[in-house]
């Protein structure tokens, strides 16, 4: 064989490409309540690695029903290949003076959504097809898409049981995941959280959340809970029917010593 019919590999490392990943945390339901008065402050977190671009939802402060709304936007920017392709999403109750409650946690492996992004040049969606087609075949963990929107799917929320050891679910939340090209993504931007600009999807204010009022009762029925409130009730109906008793309680002794008095003469 001639010197220039041997054939030359290129054995050099591919160079790292960079992508946006863009999640959206919409709402969660049969989140688990935390705090005694049947309230939780709930927030997610999520990750790569928990040492690096580590970021957050906000607040739902003084949730009472489990079903927190967030319709918040995360987006990070991410080179590959890499050592971690596990995107953690944690739920948090937020506690002001200690540490924070972790209410449950859910991993999702995009390596295949990533890998296949860079080889097709164009932005990806975890959907239904592409989780139908691609990832089912493959043994991926089981995924429960959204009813109305086959782009939007539910992870479960799992924590283990301090009292029992077990391992349970603590409510689950609907997000979105899609990720570009960085060149694609700076043609088509997007914001944080529901900063502009706000699309795919747009990102409504979340519902469900505390509004200052000059109300009293209202801000009473926003920062207390449903149980607590009837504890409050049945406490001050318990406290009427005693003061009645007191108040009572003259007259119908002076009348039964009466009628004692008639009766013995």
């Amino acid at each position: 064989m001639q010197p220039d019919e041997i054939k030359l590999w290129d054995i050099a490392e591919k160079p790292a490409e960079e992508f946006e990943l863009r999640i959206c945390v919409f709402n969660a339901v049969e989140m688990k309540i935390m705090d005694w008065e049947g309230t939780s402050d709930v927030f997610f977190r999520g990750f790569f690695d928990s040492k690096e671009d580590v970021q957050e939802t906000d607040t739902h402060f003084r949730n009472t029903d489990g079903k927190p709304d967030f319709q918040y936007r995360l987006v990070y920017r991410i080179k590959v290949p890499r050592k971690e392709y596990k995107f953690s999403l944690q739920a948090y109750d937020r506690d002001f003076f200690k540490s924070n409650d972790i209410i449950g946690e859910a991993t999702l492996n995009l390596r295949n959504l990533i890998e296949d992004c860079s080889l097709v040049k164009k932005p990806l969606g975890f959907n239904k097809n592409y989780y139908k087609d691609v990832l089912a075949p493959e043994g991926f963990q089981k995924i429960e898409f959204d009813s109305k929107d086959d782009s939007r799917f539910w992870l479960i929320m799992q924590a283990k049981n301090s009292e029992t050891g077990k391992i349970e679910d603590n409510g689950k939340v609907k997000i979105q995941v899609d990720v570009l090209p960085v060149d694609q993504a700076e043609k088509n931007p997007v914001g944080k959280a529901r900063q502009d600009p706000n699309h795919s999807p747009s990102l409504p204010q979340p519902e469900g959340r505390i509004s200052l009022s000059l109300n009293p009762f209202k801000m009473f029925a926003q920062m207390v809970s449903p149980e607590i409130r009837r504890k409050i009730v049945l406490f001050l109906l318990c406290g009427i029917c005693l003061v009645l008793c007191v108040a009572m309680a003259p007259m119908i002794i002076s009348s039964l010593v009466s009628q004692l008095i008639i009766n013995i003469f």
